[in-house]
């Protein structure tokens, strides 16, 4: 009976490890160099660099268990990788590098961390409208498949700066990229209504999507150039503290994991941000 179990035990085991290599086949290989690149530069700041010496002298426990997460992170990154799982290696190796960054932050002056804040405020901008932008159909983006492509690159460059302290290159190198991807996407806004299609893996991915596209719309008003007539301005301001209402609502359900009460609330909290985007100038 024991044998019996054992077999079936290792029969289970293949047959799931069949369904993960299956999941990966879709997966964009030719992403794998520029994912192995990032993963050696990961590989070099948690082996013997400057920062990863200065943090260990420093002894500070918090920072020496992100060091073991980025390692972690790393790990299973490259196991990803071998698997030709490449988002999958993408996505923890990103993670091992902001890992590794906060780690390395040691007692910043503060005009250091300004330079931190300002970085992370520019890559905030840069996902958030890349986002927005690859959601529409193709015909709408007004940027070819190698411009996308670029783009993706020179965010992971700036990462990979900011992931050395050098924060000030890195928001140089996303400034033109923000600028490119704000003016497409008042483009879209001021002769289209966005479009949202898309499939998801699991409930909190769509709700983080969502949740995505209602930070664009609020950075977008934020940081764009056009302003609201007078008389538009109240409408504005009501579209905008009903969408932050209805924000607060869904991440309780989100908290809860009520995802269909999470993912319609912010649905309806974007399409509120949404409006207040096009009274503040955008119509079309």
């Amino acid at each position: 009976m024991k044998k019996k179990w054992e077999i079936t035990a290792i029969t289970l085991t293949v047959l799931c490890t069949g369904v993960q290599a299956a999941d990966c086949r879709d997966d964009d290989q030719s992403k794998a160099k520029q994912v192995a690149q990032k993963l050696d530069l990961l590989t070099r700041l948690l082996d013997d660099s400057e920062p990863l010496r200065r943090t260990q002298e420093d002894g500070n426990a918090e920072a020496l268990l992100k060091i073991d997460e980025a390692r972690q992170s790393l790990a299973d990154a490259r196991t990803a990788l071998d698997d030709g799982c490449v988002a999958d290696a993408s996505s923890l190796s990103s993670a091992g590098l902001k890992l590794a960054t906060t780690a390395f932050r040691k007692s910043p002056n503060t005009s250091r961390t300004q330079a931190r804040d300002a970085y992370e405020g520019a890559l905030q901008l840069s996902t958030s409208f890349l986002l927005s932008v690859e959601a529409q159909p193709a015909e709408l983006h007004g940027l070819s498949a190698e411009d996308l492509v670029g783009i993706e690159r020179q965010i992971d460059r700036a990462e990979s700066l900011a992931s050395s302290g050098n924060f000030a290159q890195a928001v140089r190198l996303l400034a033109p990229v923000n600028d490119r991807l704000q003016r497409r996407l008042a483009t879209i806004l001021n002769n289209k209504t966005l479009y949202y299609e898309k499939s998801f893996a699991t409930p909190a991915d769509e709700y983080t999507y969502y949740k995505e596209q209602y930070a664009g719309y609020l950075l977008l008003l934020k940081t764009g150039r056009k302003e609201a007539a007078y008389s538009a301005r109240n409408r504005v301001s009501a579209l905008l503290d009903n969408a932050a209402t209805l924000y607060e609502e869904a991440e309780h359900s989100a908290a809860a994991k009520t995802w269909s009460d999470a993912i319609a609330t912010m649905q309806d909290a974007v399409s509120q941000s949404e409006q207040a985007v096009r009274a503040s100038g955008y119509t079309y």
